[in-house]
């Protein structure tokens, strides 16, 4: 893992940071990076160790990787943002499986990190997009989600099937769209200036609409049909 460009020193030089990983070895390595420039304030390979160093350390930024020793690392993002609105999140994402990439968005990452660019400033450039706000995903996180948008699902035979959208008031696209930005009930309820029952009640119907179990799976639904945009990839930068 290279050391870290200038320009991104003032940044971490801002943000308390916990680390949570079930690889130790990255764990090191963040360790090292962090040294001597930002504070890290904690570091845990479980989901309920992170989140007791996030209770008493003031965190200001997570970086977690999917994979934990117990738990994992969307629903510890999730339960995260739950506690502390403001906290930031970026998750490395160890195995680029669409469910995982949807659960973590769902959860409320702002940026996704695939381990293969790790090495390569790949979560330099996350952390430096984080920056100027929204949810920033490496290319190869992006693309995993682009061929789901421009795939669709099978039928028995292999056939493409292309199953009828269900029609969206404007409210319900609101809706939507805050679920496939990574929002909570809170902050959607905040952003649409709804009250948060209004909020979930929104959101059951959606599910019922697209006949989904839950909100990731929501999520899905709507980036494979094209309802929604996935988030746009970083754009590469130098030092």
């Amino acid at each position: 893992m290279r050391a870290l460009p200038r320009r991104s020193q003032p940044l971490l030089h801002q943000r308390r940071t916990v680390v949570a990983s079930s690889n130790r070895l990255l764990i090191s390595s963040l360790t090292q990076l962090f040294d001597g420039i930002g504070p890290l304030v904690g570091a845990a390979t479980s989901q309920i160790d992170a989140l007791e160093c996030l209770r008493i350390g003031g965190v200001d930024l997570l970086i977690c990787t999917d994979q934990l020793d117990s738990g994992d690392g969307p629903a510890l993002v999730a339960t995260a943002k739950q506690r502390h609105p403001r906290l930031r999140c970026l998750m490395l994402i160890q195995r680029p499986l669409l469910s995982t990439i949807l659960a973590a968005l769902a959860a409320g990452c702002e940026g996704l990190c695939s381990g293969e660019r790790l090495g390569r400033g790949g979560l330099l450039e996350v952390l430096q997009a984080m920056e100027s706000g929204g949810i920033h995903l490496d290319p190869l996180i992006s693309g995993v989600l682009q061929r789901s948008q421009n795939g669709g699902s099978a039928d028995n035979c292999g056939r493409l099937a292309t199953p009828q959208q269900p029609s969206l008031s404007l409210r319900e696209e609101d809706l939507l769209r805050g679920l496939c930005n990574g929002l909570n009930n809170q902050a959607i309820a905040a952003e649409l200036h709804l009250s948060i029952n209004t909020v979930k009640h929104g959101i059951t119907g959606l599910l019922r609409k697209f006949d989904a179990n839950d909100r990731t799976q929501l999520v899905l639904l709507a980036f494979q049909r094209g309802l929604m945009d996935p988030p746009q990839p970083i754009q590469s930068w130098t030092t």
